[in-house]
């Protein structure tokens, strides 16, 4: 079964929807990566993700506005370069980890195997991942739909 996902741009200074970014139709675990991202890039531009919605459980939504509206104050600038910076692609859905070095995030080799896409999801709904004995923490993530990459943005943190 596929659901029906629209992007929906939101301004909050006029508190109004502007206008429908993009829609696609979505298998139920590509909707569920896609509603739990922080953001998403669409036509090489990056999106906050606001909020979500569904109506009668078929139509989807998720409220995005510009990410410079949105951006986290610490790693702002730094996440949006890392996220339009991205250029390897995927023929299914697979993790790229970014590693946050203080100033900018940098590409991790993390070996990792999930093409999944409900795998992926389960891996939005955490908030550390310890790979080797050593602890990560997820600041931020993207969806880049084009490419077919969840970028995970994280800083490795003592527990």
């Amino acid at each position: 079964m596929y659901y029906s996902l629209t992007y929906r741009n939101w301004s909050d200074d006029r508190q109004v929807e502007t206008g429908v970014l993009e829609q696609v139709s979505v298998t139920r675990d590509e909707l569920f990566m896609r509603k739990l991202v922080d953001a998403t890039l669409m036509k090489n531009k990056l999106w906050a993700h606001l909020s979500n919605e569904c109506e009668d459980r078929r139509e989807h939504a998720v409220y995005v506005t510009e990410y410079d509206n949105q951006k986290p104050a610490e790693y702002g600038t730094a996440i949006a370069d890392a996220a339009l910076a991205m250029c390897k692609m995927s023929s299914m859905y697979s993790a790229e980890y970014m590693l946050w070095n203080g100033s900018s995030f940098q590409e991790l080799d993390l070996a990792e195997s999930s093409t999944y896409t409900l795998e992926l999801a389960e891996q939005l709904l955490d908030h550390y991942m310890v790979r080797g004995g050593t602890t990560y923490e997820f600041v931020y993530s993207v969806l880049d739909a084009d490419r077919k990459k969840v970028l995970f943005l994280m800083k490795e943190v003592d527990l």
